[in-house]
């Protein structure tokens, strides 16, 4: 018996490795052009909130494990590209700074605690959001992130959402946008808000099951150890993105 506890050991440390998750099969891609990596820019400034940042950068960055030849490569950029501290004291180092960020097809919008405040009145931010906003094919919003896109005036004459706590206040602010109550994201066009917090992994992982298919998510949701199933999930799709 002792000679085989060393061995069951040994086969559950090996089950455990997260490469064992990551190394599925390649499936095939739904929507996305093969052969294609897809660039997704992170937004992110001081006081940005671990979850809203990490959960959806997690989700994009398992894509090259589903497909090395067709994924999505995320990276981060800061308006000076230099470290900044999260809002829970994690310190990151962007890859970019606005003035030297490369194409961005995937433009992502975490919270910041200053989204409803400050960051609405940094003209610098709002003007490479409004250019990056125009340049990229997707755009998603995690919690307060709505906030300074909706700034920008894309979201005008369409439905969105944001935090929950913070939709009457959305609301009033952006008078022409349509606000949902009862959804944890929203889809309108290349627009995706959502509500974040938890839910952070919720549309990025909507977005790469629409290009790459549902087994691709569902294999990312399963290495993440996330229970995702779109049909279960509170949303509305008002306009696909275009050619999807």
């Amino acid at each position: 018996m002792l000679r085989i506890l060393p061995v069951l050991l040994l086969f559950l440390l090996s089950a455990c490795r997260p490469e064992a998750a990551e190394t599925p099969a390649p499936v095939a891609p739904a929507n996305a052009p093969k052969g294609e990596v897809l660039h997704a820019g992170f937004v992110a400034l001081e006081t940005v909130f671990n979850s809203e940042l990490m959960a959806p950068y997690d989700v994009l960055h398992h894509s090259v494990f589903r497909d090395p030849d067709n994924y999505i490569e995320p990276f981060i950029v800061s308006p000076d590209g230099k470290p900044f501290t999260t809002f829970e004291g994690l310190t990151v180092t962007p890859h970019y700074s606005f003035d030297n960020a490369p194409p961005i097809d995937i433009l992502v919008i975490p919270s910041t605690n200053n989204s409803m405040t400050a960051d609405l009145e940094n003209p610098a931010l709002l003007a490479w959001l409004k250019d990056a906003v125009e340049q990229a094919r997707y755009v998603i919003t995690v919690c307060d992130g709505a906030f300074p896109l909706a700034a920008t005036g894309a979201l005008d004459g369409r439905v969105a959402t944001t935090f929950p706590g913070d939709r009457d206040a959305f609301a009033e602010m952006f008078p022409e946008i349509d606000v949902r109550y009862d959804a944890r994201f929203v889809v309108d066009g290349k627009f995706i808000t959502s509500a974040g917090g938890a839910m952070s992994y919720e549309p990025a992982l909507y977005l790469v099951e629409i290009l790459y298919g549902k087994a691709h998510a569902d294999a990312t949701a399963q290495g993440l150890v996330w229970d995702w199933d779109l049909g279960r999930v509170p949303h509305l799709v008002k306009a696909s993105p275009s050619g999807l």
